[in-house]
């Protein structure tokens, strides 16, 4: 795919391009790191609007200008929600492989950083941050993983976005009940707060709170003890310095 020029807008109803954001979805994320589609489908009834939890909820899609009716021209997808009293939560990002390099990914993550200032100005809050989780490849992943990795953190750098040093996120495998928690990494952009008030405290709060307002999880539940062991200190650093790590296990 040659992409020129790439509109992003907001969906708001069930189509053959939120169809094919479904079949995106599900090429772009393993099956234990994502909820059904049904689920991001429904939510387009809202229209952006709070739900009974006050989350306003988004589904941005992205293709070249003069091809937004076109399925097969769906350059990418971004999905999340604004959460009241919290920030910003970038639940999902896909860029199809032909589209990638061409700054799609770029182009939905500040439109939706935009999105997010909008809901947090019309609750009349600031924006404090966006935060959002990326899976790292494992110890056995090929070269071409980890390439694709260095690649989203460069992203995520481009955007304004720090990692979340010192923190391994262990979320619900939505695969399996069962089966083990996915470990993810966190990044975040500072928004209406300074990067610089984040200290570990800040940073532990977020973590905390994410594990809370999305997954359900309270201080003393396995997932969110996992994730926040006594003596963790986390810190911001550069999301380009997470795709120079590489897991040892």
């Amino acid at each position: 795919m040659r992409v020129e020029r790439i509109v992003c807008w907001e969906a708001d109803a069930t189509n053959a391009m939120t169809q094919a954001a479904g079949r995106l979805y599900e090429r772009t994320l393993e099956p234990d790191e994502r909820i059904p589609w049904a689920w991001v489908e429904r939510s387009l009834a809202a229209g952006g609007k709070p739900n009974a939890r006050g989350w306003s909820r988004h589904l941005l899609l992205a293709a070249p200008e003069g091809k937004t009716d076109d399925p097969a021209a769906l350059a990418g997808y971004a999905y999340g929600a604004w959460l009241p009293g919290f920030g910003g939560y970038l639940c999902y990002l896909g860029v199809a492989e032909t589209a990638r390099r061409h700054g799609v990914g770029s182009r939905l993550m500040g439109q939706f950083f935009k999105v997010m200032a909008v809901d947090a100005g019309n609750a009349g809050e600031p924006l404090p941050f966006v935060v959002w989780e990326s899976h790292q490849p494992g110890a056995s992943a090929t070269d071409a993983d980890w390439n694709l990795w260095t690649a989203r953190t460069r992203l995520f750098d481009r955007v304004g976005g720090l990692w979340v040093e010192g923190v391994d996120f262990q979320s619900p495998n939505f695969a399996d009940d069962d089966g083990p928690p996915v470990p993810l990494q966190l990044f975040m952009k500072p928004v209406d707060v300074p990067a610089t008030a984040f200290d570990a405290a800040r940073l532990t709060a977020l973590v905390g709170g994410l594990h809370e307002r999305v997954y359900k999880n309270k201080p003393g539940d396995a997932l969110y003890v996992a994730t926040l062991p006594p003596g963790t200190k986390p810190r911001l650093r550069p999301a380009k310095v997470a795709g120079q790590r590489r897991a040892t296990a």
